[in-house]
């Protein structure tokens, strides 16, 4: 199997307290912490993976340079700058909190303004609190759909589904790059 490197940057976007930070320090440290602190600004972790693509016959080294952009709306200005160069992005909302639902659409067209159209995943995240959610699996679905993306309920508390996102969007910005080269 041939084997490549690449590099990505991937923005995490969404509203304050959806879990953005938890979410990455899940991720990349396996740690988990209730305690919440606003992101100023922005924060930048990095963090290694392995995609297979069985296929392709090829072996993806893949660092993923992970923004974690602030979800405050007095921010909004220095947003633009923090999309440059993304490669992809996972648009959070919090299940217990139905306008971080709604906000997913101004988020994403936000990115796509700055960053032409790139790879975006949709989380719904905390859902270890689905008995207090609310908004229903099909409006998250509906979000989705509009924007042609994935879509997962995670929890950055209980790890659910929380390699398998970042996973699923390192597939999505490679993939094509594999698959032009063929």
């Amino acid at each position: 199997m041939e084997r490549k490197r690449f590099q990505r940057k991937i923005c995490l976007l969404g509203d304050g307290a959806v879990g953005k930070t938890s979410l990455i320090r899940k991720y990349v440290l396996d740690k988990f912490d209730d305690k919440y602190l606003p992101t100023i600004g922005t924060k930048v972790s990095r963090k290694e993976v392995v995609i297979p693509f069985q296929k392709e016959e090829v072996v993806v080294d893949l660092t993923m340079i992970i923004w974690d952009i602030v979800g405050q709306k007095a921010y909004q200005k220095l947003r633009k700058m923090y999309y440059q160069g993304a490669n992809g992005a996972l648009v959070v909302c919090d299940v217990t909190r139905k306008d971080t639902l709604e906000s997913m659409r101004e988020w994403t067209e936000s990115l796509f303004k700055e960053a032409s159209p790139v790879p975006v995943l949709f989380l719904a995240n905390k859902s270890d609190l689905i008995h207090k959610a609310e908004f229903k699996p099909t409006n998250l679905e509906t979000i989705a759909a509009e924007f042609k993306a994935p879509y997962f309920y995670t929890s950055a508390k209980s790890g659910a589904n929380v390699n398998r996102a970042f996973f699923r969007l390192g597939e999505l910005m490679i993939y094509p790059v594999i698959r032009s080269k063929r």
